[in-house]
């Protein structure tokens, strides 16, 4: 036998380990799913399970809806909220509470911290670009890495190796190491979960954003596009977004490149809402405290192409840092007093008779010196005869710490 089908073996073995979602939640879909159905309804199939009631209960009035006190009977917050969102809201509750059981330590704090930020930049994303259920991509936001948690309870000691790696091809150092990927394997648990299927389609394809653009649904890029935020909000927890890709997504979702501050503002707050979530649904917190963020930092972008520019600048200035037009830059370079912390070079939009001219300039600071780039760690410059360490697309702020720490 081969290691994948070995391994095959044992990841249906360990999905069909983990408890069952609960069966309220299940009769819950197929209620809400019937157009025949009403408040009382949905209110007699939660009754069934009265723990999983009280915890809707419990966030439909905290802060995570903002109705503190006004909600006191499932039949009510099924008026309020509609069909979809307590559908919505009991299933993450079963989930999130099912999740958690799978223990704790630095890599689930990872885990649980991606989660949180891909949840909660769903539901921003949602209202932003008009998707009609920002429950239901809040959902899929929660669930997009579940596979991961499969493989590492599977065979802990490999995921954990590939993991260390973050290697920018992510599913294929996957299939090579463990013979299967976390999004076949999110979408596998699923369907054993009896979930919806546009839920397992968001989970399988949202590294793909060929198959994500291709126009079936509107959720998988969505959740793609939120997955990509998630790790610009923390800390990277996995790679595999490049340049075309990350255009490609903005293109398919409809959002508006200028909105990225306020969208990125928006995630912060929607995450402590988010860490309430889970808490009410695993009767604790999965969740560690949020990194100490670096300092704010002086930055020089070379850059003229309008979105990978409009982007870079929205997220680096949500970070707080200090963005040093081109014209000061090199300005106060002339007369010796060009003071930056980072300078980052897009190769793609400067042309190379530009960097020749700046190149003498450029050489005073190589050791602040940075490129734009879908590769791992370095990427040539032959204009100035030496490599620059990378920058990626969705890059994260403790990844412009670390290129300015060396």
């Amino acid at each position: 036998m081969t290691v994948a089908t070995d391994n095959t073996a044992l990841i249906t073995k360990k999905i069909k380990e983990l408890p069952p979602l609960p069966l309220v939640v299940r009769k819950l879909i197929q209620t809400t799913d019937d157009d025949r159905s009403n408040a009382e309804d949905v209110q007699r199939v939660l009754s069934g399970d009265q723990a999983l009631a009280g915890k809707v209960l419990k966030l439909v009035n905290s802060s995570f809806y903002g109705m503190s006190g006004e909600i006191s009977t499932i039949s009510r917050a099924v008026v309020v909220l509609g069909f979809a969102a307590i559908r919505n809201l009991a299933t993450g509750l079963g989930v999130a509470g099912i999740m958690a059981q799978a223990g704790k330590g630095t890599r689930q704090e990872l885990f649980w911290a991606h989660a949180i930020a891909a949840a909660s930049s769903a539901q921003v994303l949602a209202v932003h670009t008009g998707y009609e259920d920002p429950e239901e991509a809040f959902i899929a936001g929660l669930l997009h890495d579940i596979g991961h948690l499969i493989l590492a309870t599977a065979m802990p000691k490999p995921f954990a190796a590939v993991m260390d790696e973050c290697p920018s091809d992510l599913l294929a150092r996957e299939q090579e190491v463990l013979g299967a990927v976390h999004t076949k394997v999110g979408q596998k648990l699923l369907r054993h979960w009896k979930l919806p299927e546009k839920l397992g389609r968001a989970v399988r394809f949202h590294h793909n954003v060929k198959v994500a653009t291709n126009g079936e649904d509107s959720l998988t890029p969505l959740v793609a596009l939120a997955d990509a935020l998630a790790g610009v909000h923390g800390q990277v927890y996995e790679r595999s977004l490049d340049r075309e890709g990350f255009a490609r997504l903005f293109q398919a979702t409809g959002l508006d490149v200028s909105a990225t501050r306020t969208v990125l503002e928006e995630i912060n707050a929607k995450v402590e809402e988010t860490r309430l979530f889970l808490k009410i649904a695993s009767d604790g917190d999965p969740a560690g405290a949020p990194a100490p963020l670096p300092p704010a930092r002086r930055i020089v972008m070379l850059c003229t192409d309008p979105l990978q520019a409009e982007w870079s600048r929205q997220v680096l200035e949500y970070f707080g840092h200090t963005m040093v037009p081109m014209k000061d830059f090199f300005g106060a370079a002339g007369k010796g007093n060009a003071e930056v912390d980072l300078i980052i070079l897009d190769q793609g939009s400067v042309t190379p008779e530009q960097l020749l001219k700046m190149k003498p300039v450029l050489d005073l600071h190589r050791g602040k010196l940075a490129a734009f780039g879908d590769v791992k760690d370095r990427i040539p410059v032959a204009e100035l005869g030496y490599d620059l360490p990378v920058l990626p697309v969705a890059f994260s702020r403790f990844e412009i710490e670390g290129l300015i720490a060396g």
